[in-house]
């Protein structure tokens, strides 16, 4: 099949961008035909993504590779205004070149952001856009939930999302990768900005030394100045210092490598590369190992109000502490093949 993609393929890496990657990995893998146009406000480091560097462009590189496509697959968090807007005219693409119309919503905020559009615009956007869709993915329960608000046909599907770890990346022999094979799992900071709400929490879980002491620390500092960043974490970390692991924001190795990994990851919100409310909101996700896949059945937000980043803190040293190592129900391919049994419809 001849396949589109778009959506955030662009460092730096966490769950949303990993798995569009993952997805195209996967597709290519199994002898497809795949495009993928990159809507991140930040440029894709992999020649085979296609930036689109402004509106116009995006109309531009849209129409020219729908063409002669079997499917065409929008994959987004879905609640900026300029991404509902490129949302649709994928939607509209599909419709005048008649190929099949996927979207996938991954997105933690979503579900409340999604209930406040305006009934004039976004409103109308998504019920346009979900009328339209041969199929629609979330990600996750509450996404769904929400936006069942907007279903107009049973064109609704719940598919976690997964990030593929290949296997050569599991075996590769680099000094972060070789540390992390020492460890029994790893809490993952992923796009950790400083400051933040969510570094915060980081140093606090630091300071309080209550990780497991088989526990890794991963983390991929943001920003123009990560030096002195590190070395507040660092002197945070007193004893545990040599448990911790800083990674490239744009080292897509080491990123994989790290939610493999992960019992639990922390991110700030995000939406198609985009940072929001850094200074009072941070997502949490468990993540399970399937196979070569990793994925992520359930999460949370946790919101700022006064200091409370000592109780969050806490709150998600137990949560690491108390995660016990069963095995995922889910099989390795189940997601995927799920995804392509809806482009083979």
């Amino acid at each position: 099949m001849k396949i589109l993609l778009i959506g955030n393929f662009a460092p730096p890496y966490e769950e949303e961008n990993l798995h569009n990657i993952s997805l195209y990995g996967k597709l290519e893998e199994d002898g497809h035909d795949c495009t993928a146009i990159n809507i991140s406000e930040h440029p894709a480091v992999d020649a085979r993504f296609i930036d689109s560097r402004s509106n116009i462009d995006y109309v531009i590189k849209l129409m020219r590779h729908s063409v002669n496509k079997d499917v065409i697959h929008f994959l987004t968090k879905g609640y900026l205004r300029v991404g509902l807007l490129k949302l649709m005219l994928s939607i509209f693409a599909g419709a005048l070149f008649r190929t099949k119309k996927i979207l996938t919503i991954h997105s933690e905020f979503f579900s409340i952001l999604g209930q406040m559009r305006s009934p004039f615009g976004g409103t109308q956007t998504l019920n346009t856009s979900f009328y339209l869709a041969d199929r629609i993915i979330f990600t996750d329960r509450d996404t769904y939930e929400t936006a069942r608000m907007y279903m107009k046909k049973n064109n609704f599907e719940l598919v976690p999302s997964f990030v593929y770890v290949p296997e050569d990346i599991e075996q590769a022999d680099r000094p972060d990768t070789t540390k992390m094979k020492g460890m029994k799992k790893a809490l993952v900071c992923a796009n950790a900005p400083h400051p933040s709400f969510l570094f915060e929490v980081l140093t606090e879980i630091l300071k309080q030394q209550t990780l497991p002491d088989d526990t890794g620390i991963i983390i991929a500092l943001s920003g123009r100045e990560t030096l002195k960043p590190q070395q507040i974490l660092e002197s945070a970390a007193g004893p545990m210092k040599d448990r911790l692991i800083f990674i490239e924001l744009d080292d897509l190795q080491s990123s994989l490598r790290a939610f493999a990994e992960a019992g639990v990851v922390l991110h700030p919100m995000t939406c198609d590369g985009a940072v929001f409310f850094e200074s009072f909101a941070l997502c949490v996700k468990k993540v399970c190992r399937a196979g070569n896949l990793v994925h992520f059945p359930g999460g949370m937000v946790l919101i700022k109000d006064g200091e409370t980043f000592g109780l969050c803190a806490g709150m998600l040293s137990t949560l690491f502490s108390d995660n016990p190592d069963t095995p995922s129900a889910a099989r390795p391919d189940d997601f995927y093949k799920k995804i392509l049994s809806f482009y083979e419809e």
